[in-house]
């Protein structure tokens, strides 16, 4: 049985691989694609996170490639959303909105410096 269910994981990720290519999708989203669907075959969640920090940091930060810059500005100004939302909260300590106060400072600063690097 446990063969079956992997040989029907490994069909699929060749279709969606097939897909992509076909679709003209950028080859690092098709990397991180794949990263995703092997990590969770493998049972190793963390897999696609680890192979997406490395490709920030070689692609996005060294090379400058503006779909990984583009994705981490994303995900920065999402995070930010939110924890701008929880800064508002009237049921947090004052400590509690210090410190999410750094938060929000910390990701400004983040998303000015990954605008800087995908302007340079």
């Amino acid at each position: 049985m446990a063969d079956k269910k992997f040989f029907g994981a490994v069909q699929e990720i060749r279709i969606k691989l097939t897909d992509s290519i076909n679709a003209g999708k950028d080859p690092l989203e098709i990397i991180l694609e794949l990263a995703k669907n092997l990590g969770e075959i493998s049972g190793e969640d963390s897999f696609y996170d680890t192979t997406r920090e490395q490709i920030l940091a070689v692609y996005g930060f060294a090379l400058k490639k503006i779909f990984i810059l583009d994705d981490e500005l994303a995900q920065v100004k999402a995070r930010l959303e939110k924890i701008s939302a929880a800064y508002e909260n009237p049921e947090f300590t004052e400590e509690e909105r210090i410190r999410i106060g750094y938060a929000l400072e910390n990701h400004k600063k983040e998303i000015e410096r990954l605008e800087r690097l995908k302007n340079s």
